[in-house]
């Protein structure tokens, strides 16, 4: 799927799709575990609580609430959860590059919005 937006930042690739937005680890030992568990739907079962907290997790578009900058200049993403709403800070962006995530993000919200 073609990207909205992208960055890359010393430890992180973050891309945003019509899908979601990816927060991964460019690199490293973690990197490789990350991609592991996401590639293997029973690695997540068997790690599970441990995946959830460790590592920066995909953001479906559909579960995303809303998206802005704090007044330090970093993303903020709410997303929707079984257990309600969690805040997601998205790491390592300027201020110009977290507000062109923040601007695509809602304007992909909005568009999502009109077709329903």
């Amino acid at each position: 799927m073609k990207a909205r937006v992208a960055f890359e930042t010393n430890q992180y690739a973050i891309v945003l799709t019509d899908e979601k937005l990816e927060i991964d680890l460019k690199e490293g030992p973690k990197a490789f575990l990350e991609y592991m568990v996401e590639e293997h739907k029973s690695l997540q079962k068997i790690l599970g609580w441990a995946v959830k907290h460790l590592f920066p997790r995909d953001i479906y578009v559909e579960n995303i609430e809303r998206a802005y900058l704090s007044p330090e200049g970093e993303v903020i993403v709410e997303e929707r959860t079984p257990e309600g709403i969690k805040t997601v800070k998205v790491p390592e962006l300027t201020k110009e590059q977290g507000t062109v995530l923040v601007e695509a993000i809602n304007r992909l919200l909005e568009e999502k919005k009109g077709k329903t």
